[in-house]
Parts: structure tokens; C-alpha cells; sequence
């Protein structure tokens, strides 16, 4: 079990992310976001987890949106997303872990302060049911 801690959006890949405090999903990905209709990554997902051991490590904080996830949210038990996971936001929502980080040859558009976690840490959802997700969401692993 966890919670929708932020829901983000942007207009361009090379910018930080915009929190709001609710967000449409759709097949294909997130209302207003510049990764709809991206096959496969339509979503992005770091885990409040992560996110604290990297504040750690860099003595700074990075606010929601600042490494460029569309969602950010704490979970129990972390250890149990995998790929193939279903992740039930809400009451309709359902986002389908396809990816874990990035291949290391791969580049990566954005970085806060020279820090980026997306490629190490990162999840990358699809939408298989959409609807509207809402901060403060619970999160439920299927």
C-alpha cells in the first residue's frame, strides 16, 4: 500500500516537470504531459525512497518535479514493484511497470543541479486504465 505523494507535468523533455494536484491519465500517457503517445515510456515514476537517499547524498532537496517524474510516491514496501507489476492509483487507474531505469547508452534529457535518477533508480509505466488521479491517491500493488 502507499500514496500519491506529487503528480507532475511538462511541456518539453529538456525541462523540469510542473507539480498539480491532479492529472488525467489516458492510453498512451498524461494530459498536458510532452511524453503522451511516447509507446512504452508513457509515464515515469521515482519512489519517495529514492528520492530521500539521493537528498542525502547530494545535501539538497529536490522538489517534486525536479528530476523530471511524473509521479512520486511511497510505498510500504517498495521491494515489491517488478517489472510487469500493476499499480492501482485511486479507484480506476491502472499503470503497468515496463522498465526499470535506462540502458547506460542511452542519454537522458534533464538533470537538476547534475543530478538525474530517472536513469538509475526510475520506473517507466504504461496506462492500461485511465482516469484521474488526485495527490494523496492511495496506491495499491496488484
Amino acid at each position: 500500500m502507499g500514496i500519491v505523494e506529487a503528480i507532475c507535468i511538462g511541456a518539453f523533455k529538456d525541462k523540469p516537470k510542473e507539480p498539480v494536484s491532479e492529472a488525467l491519465f489516458l492510453p498512451g500517457g498524461i494530459e498536458g504531459d510532452c511524453h503522451l503517445g511516447t509507446k512504452g515510456r508513457e509515464v515515469s515514476l521515482l519512489l519517495s525512497s529514492d528520492v530521500a537517499v539521493a537528498e542525502d547524498r547530494a545535501k539538497i532537496k529536490f522538489p517534486p518535479g525536479s528530476l523530471a517524474e511524473n509521479l512520486r510516491i511511497k510505498l510500504d514496501c517498495p521491494s515489491l514493484i517488478k517489472i510487469g507489476s500493476k499499480l492501482r492509483l485511486g479507484e480506476n487507474v491502472i499503470l503497468e511497470v515496463v522498465e526499470r531505469g535506462k540502458r547506460p547508452d542511452e542519454p537522458h534529457t534533464y538533470s537538476y543541479m547534475g543530478w538525474c535518477l530517472l536513469p538509475d533508480v526510475g520506473y517507466f509505466l504504461k496506462v492500461v486504465s485511465g482516469g484521474r488521479v488526485r495527490v494523496k491517491d492511495k496506491v495499491k500493488i496488484e
